[in-house]
């Protein structure tokens, strides 16, 4: 009968070992990974909601409304983007609707390190006395 280990056995208990921390710092890392880029699309569709209801807020006669060229999203555009925060570009479109009430189609793109994070449209129409 032995007293103790043979090198075999400590050989094996550390290589299960060290496979199992390496799967932890892999999902740890993998979990820090997600939780960033979480951050970062959550924030991005604060600043485009912010921009939205900036937007929405302004009466129909506002230069604010004036209608963006066709490309205004998908590149910068004077008076139609700027940078609210550190790595993050917000681009918007105004665009006229054509029908019999007056609308407009708002629409607002926040990047972050050149991947589009956020995406929002919605409607503006003029409310009728």
């Amino acid at each position: 009968m032995s007293r103790g280990f043979s090198l075999f056995e400590v050989l094996v208990a550390m290589a299960i070992l060290i496979g199992a921390i390496v799967t932890l710092a892999m999902a740890i890392a993998r979990s820090a990974a997600t939780n960033a880029s979480a951050r970062a699309s959550t924030y991005a569709t604060i600043l485009a909601t912010d921009k939205m209801e900036h937007l929405r807020a302004l009466p129909f006669d506002d230069a604010g409304l004036a209608a963006s060229g066709a490309d205004t999203l998908a590149s910068d555009v004077e008076g139609f983007f700027d940078e609210p925060a550190p790595g993050y570009r917000r681009r918007w479109s105004i665009q006229p609707l054509a029908a019999p009430v007056e609308a407009v189609a708002v629409t607002a793109v926040v990047w972050c390190r050149n991947v589009a994070q956020a995406r929002l449209t919605t409607l503006k129409v003029r409310r009728v006395p």
